[in-house]
């Protein structure tokens, strides 16, 4: 568990499952993932059961703590300890919680904790290149561009460019959100 001035970071369980099939099927969080569609209940078990087995994988549910609701997940994938690198990605699924803070305050733990505690060294991501709320957070908290992926993906009727992000340990400044 990780725990910052307003959230905890909790270990993703099955009890979870509800939340995060809501979340992941609602349309703006389909059209920001690279995914083209929601997903099922069984579906979400099917991932949970291979997420279990997946040593290279830790995702966390956010939750406010002001009243213990959910809100959304974080989590890294492709963790490479040997190359000390990780994929880092966030979903904030209720909509009104969003825009207050939440998304950047549970990245920066995730960071401080992949940095830290993981031992890593970079934090990579993918985002598409109009998602420029995404983007602006990214910058914010410290994710340099390191490249273009021009329409890499065909989504909603149109080819997608995919901006990948990445920081590195001695770059990164927490702050305190």
């Amino acid at each position: 568990m990780i725990e910052t001035r307003r959230l905890i970071l909790r270990l993703l369980t099955e009890q979870d499952e509800h939340e995060v099939v809501a979340w992941r099927n609602l349309s703006d969080v389909i059209n920001s993932l690279f995914s083209y569609k929601g997903i099922t209940i069984n579906e979400h078990r099917q991932w949970y059961t291979n997420y279990l087995k997946d040593d290279k994988r830790i995702e966390f549910v956010i939750i406010k703590k002001e009243d213990d609701q959910k809100i959304g997940t974080i989590g890294l994938s492709g963790i490479d300890y040997k190359n000390q690198t990780a994929e880092y990605g966030v979903l904030l699924g209720e909509k009104q919680e969003r825009g207050k803070g939440y998304a950047k305050e549970a990245s920066s733990a995730i960071i401080d904790y992949a940095f830290f505690e993981l031992n890593l060294f970079k934090i990579k991501l993918k985002v598409f290149a109009d998602n420029i709320e995404a983007l602006n957070m990214y910058r914010k908290l410290g994710f340099e561009e390191e490249g273009t992926l021009r329409r890499e993906m065909y989504k909603n009727g149109v080819f997608k460019d995919i901006t990948l992000m990445a920081i590195l340990k001695d770059e990164w400044v927490k702050e305190d959100v």
